[in-house]
């Protein structure tokens, strides 16, 4: 009788201090959820903000690369092909074609397909292709309010063309 009595004691005072732990254990406080609120609601108001400036910048970079993707594909077809190639310019529309051929291969408008996205092509209106590789040299730029991007094609004759980020390109505005 002895050991059943103690049994039923040490049970009894084990089930006491479970209870007493999860008693004083019963969630956040008010204070601490109102904090994790204030500062979620800083951030998200931060994110908001920053969210036009980052969407003019991604459309800036896809027309930058769009063009660059473009002014590639006529260097290669001018060499694959054996025909020269041109890209030319007319105001934020871009046609890739045979040269000296009415028909357009390809038309971009950088102002419909990337809303906010200006051109600068006044140091290019047309880039030749060669189908040696070659080119003519010049630049394009594209910009928004916060960015300028500047695709080039190098001046050593070579034909290589580059995307370059600058904070002010010359020759736009």
């Amino acid at each position: 009788m002895d050991f059943a009595l103690c049994f039923i004691m040490d049970n009894t005072s084990h089930v006491s201090r479970l209870t007493s732990h999860v008693s004083s254990e019963r969630g956040f406080t008010l204070i601490e959820l109102l904090i994790t609120i204030a500062v979620a609601g800083i951030l998200g108001a931060i994110a908001v903000m920053n969210a036009p400036d980052m969407l003019a910048n991604y459309r800036v970079r896809g027309a930058g690369r769009q063009l660059y993707a473009d002014m590639q594909m006529a260097r290669l077809r001018a060499i694959k092909e054996g025909k020269e190639w041109v890209v030319g310019f007319t105001g934020t529309t871009y046609t890739v074609k045979i040269k000296g051929s009415a028909t357009a291969f390809k038309t971009v408008d950088i102002a419909s397909d990337y809303p906010g996205v200006n051109v600068c092509s006044n140091l290019l209106t047309e880039a030749e292709f060669n189908p040696n590789g070659t080119a003519t040299s010049g630049s394009a730029v594209l910009f928004s309010r916060s960015r300028f991007q500047r695709v080039y094609i190098s001046s050593t004759g070579t034909g290589n063309i580059r995307i370059v980020n600058c904070t002010a390109c010359t020759g736009c505005p």
